[in-house]
């Protein structure tokens, strides 16, 4: 049996949706702030997209006044100790 590679990047899950729970920030001022639909709003807010452009990224950053590590956090159940950059 061949043996699996480890994943080559950390997989993130993405923290929008709790930072706009708690900001009481409903998803159709997002979506408008960002210019955005709503319904492309609600992917990105519920991480059902794969792709989260760069520039949106900075916007949400800008519009909840913080930093990039706030809205990435490692995704659970991944086991990263295998990553020699970990170490």
């Amino acid at each position: 049996m061949a043996a699996t590679k480890p994943p080559l990047t950390r997989v993130y899950a993405r923290n929008i949706e709790h930072i706009a729970v708690m900001r009481g920030i409903p998803t159709s001022s997002l979506a408008t702030e960002l210019g955005l639909t709503a319904n492309t709003m609600n992917r990105i807010r519920f991480a059902r997209s794969r792709y989260l452009d760069p520039e949106v990224f900075v916007a949400l950053l800008d519009l909840f006044a913080c930093e990039p590590n706030d809205l990435l956090l490692p995704q659970p159940g991944i086991d990263y100790s295998h990553d020699i950059r970990t170490r």
